[in-house]
């Protein structure tokens, strides 16, 4: 297996003169193209130095080695005062053994150097042509070289871009020492080993050391520095149809505990990759970002066609870090009422009737494997505790809870933290086994709670009533044209009334009495019988 690690020297020459100036030095370890592309280029244009190492299939090894950025970005990059440095190796090369003599695994950490931030990705590893064998090749090689830039990058500034976190993705959160799926990647060379981080997380970050974690919905969207982007669906059309990438500029950025929640309800997520890949070097440069290290947070993209400039992006993480301060971070569901008249009564009944009805159900009750739902407690006067449990060796632990709170014109769940002596002492970030069911379960327990007359509907607003349009006479018109007299108006001529002997019944349009014949003879009246003359020769 051949090494291919080629430098890019025709994209910093563009900006040779300006590299003095570059404030931060940043690296970006992904596959060509994607989320990797654009966090390098948006790095480059906040006027930092830049070197990207692309891990590649081995068959886009020379196509990876060959990237072409416009002009337009290069002279955006050079007028930034940013440089940008591209170096790439196939996958195979990086899961050699370091003694191998086509070992990549070296020159990763030699070429990248010291560093104030790092952004690692996945994007682009799964190829519409590869298959899952290969797709897990590079994704293993992204980790590796991840772990080896790491190497002399500042504690701080380390983000890994990942996807949103799912009910499928059950493990245990101490499951995140190095060495995943048996610590070992066999290679298929010699039959020798190379050690491979279970996860990206975990490949540049230790307990001593906190990755800044972004997740994303389903991606969307053409990096803008691409040959292939466009604005235009098809290219121009008289009835253009625009990219969402450009019409979805907006982003919101959330807790992942929270964005989980909103998951739950039904509504999808999606992220562009254009914000999310500036997000990602915004983060890694620390410029303007209050969240602590290792925060989990989730961007989901909105509609809106301004671009975002830095005071949108500190508002953005400003709102998202009072969040997480507040606790509302961990909320997953809340429900608004106009008032409950009794919270103690609506408590009860959710811990005596709803949440047992619910633990009964056929999706709680049929969770055979890991932890599950078990009972629910009243925690006080306005609280009620829904917990998970785990068996271990007959042993039952506390993993998770989900807490509903009721007030005054509210109910809110959030989710909570299991048994702190058994490890569970953290909130989870993945959604708990049966957690959705009870979620969407708990929003019909509102409705029913306002018909059992536990709550109170919040009373509907009314629309303003519209104002009536007042009449404004019209102005008279004007004209330039000079009137050489006045022109008599004709006298206006009287409406002459019928007079009484012109009225009558055929006037008015009555009926005749009996029928009169229309093209017809006339018929002629009946003769008057005639009586017999007396004859003179009568019988005497």
């Amino acid at each position: 297996t051949t090494t291919t690690t080629t430098t890019r020297s025709s994209l910093s020459m563009s900006s040779e003169s300006a590299a003095s100036a570059a404030s931060k030095k940043i690296v970006v370890v992904s596959p060509p193209g994607g989320l990797g592309e654009v966090a390098a280029v948006s790095a480059a244009k906040l006027g930092n130095s830049v070197r990207w190492f692309v891990v590649s299939g081995s068959d886009d090894a020379a196509a990876a080695s060959s990237v072409s950025l416009p002009s337009s970005v290069l002279d955006a990059i050079s007028g930034a005062g940013g440089t940008i440095e591209l170096a790439g190796a196939d996958a195979s090369s990086l899961l050699l053994p370091p003694d191998d003599a086509s070992s990549a695994i070296g020159a990763v950490s030699k070429w990248c150097g010291a560093a104030d931030g790092l952004v690692c990705t996945y994007d682009g590893a799964a190829d519409e042509t590869a298959d899952a064998e290969a797709t897990d090749t590079v994704m293993n090689a992204v980790k590796v070289a991840s772990r080896e830039a790491a190497g002399s990058v500042a504690k701080s500034g380390r983000v890994a871009v990942l996807p949103a976190p799912t009910a499928a993705d059950a493990e245990d959160d101490g499951e995140q020492e190095a060495g995943g799926a048996g610590g070992l990647f066999q290679s298929l060379l010699g039959g020798s080993s190379v050690d491979v981080p279970s996860t990206l997380e975990g490949a540049i970050g230790d307990g001593s050391i906190k990755v800044t974690k972004l997740r994303h919905g389903d991606l969307f969207g053409i990096p803008e520095s691409s040959p292939d982007a466009s604005p235009f669906v098809g290219g121009p059309r008289r009835d253009p149809q625009i990219r969402d990438e450009y019409t979805m500029r907006s982003v919101r950025i959330d807790p992942t505990i929270s964005a989980s929640g909103t998951a739950m309800m039904g509504s999808t997520t999606r992220s562009s990759r254009l914000t999310l890949g500036e997000a990602a070097a915004r983060l890694a440069l620390g410029s303007n970002v209050p969240f602590a290290e290792g925060s989990d947070v989730f961007l989901t993209s909105l509609n809106g066609v301004d671009v975002l400039d830095g005071d949108d992006w500190k508002d953005e993480f400003a709102r998202c870090e009072e969040m997480m301060s507040s606790g509302a971070g961990a909320q997953l569901f809340k429900a608004s009422f106009e008032s409950v008249p009794n919270t103690e009564r609506l408590t009860d009944w959710v811990a005596t009737k709803w949440a047992p009805a619910v633990l009964r159900t056929y999706d709680i009750a049929g969770i055979r494997v890991g932890a599950r739902p078990v009972f629910a407690t009243k925690v006080g006067e306005n609280t009620v505790e829904i917990t998970w449990q785990k068996l271990v060796d007959f042993q039952s632990f506390t993993v998770g809870k989900l807490t509903i709170e009721i007030s005054n014109d509210s109910i809110v769940a959030k989710r909570g933290p299991g048994d702190a002596a058994a490890g569970y002492g953290s909130i989870s970030l993945k959604p708990l086994a049966g957690e959705d069911v009870l979620v969407r379960r708990l929003a019909d327990a509102a409705t029913q709670a306002i018909e059992k007359g536990l709550a109170v509907k919040p009373a509907a607003t009314k629309k303003p009533k519209p104002e009536p349009k007042k009449v404004v006479a019209a102005a008279p018109v004007a004209t330039t044209v000079a009137s050489s007299g006045n022109v008599a108006q004709a006298p206006a001529t009287a409406v002459k009334e019928p007079s009484l002997a012109e009225s009558g019944p055929r006037t008015a349009g009555a009926r005749r009495s009996s029928e009169r014949a229309r093209g017809k003879r006339r018929k002629s009246p009946p003769k008057a019988p005639v009586a017999p003359e007396e004859s003179s020769d009568a019988f005497q």
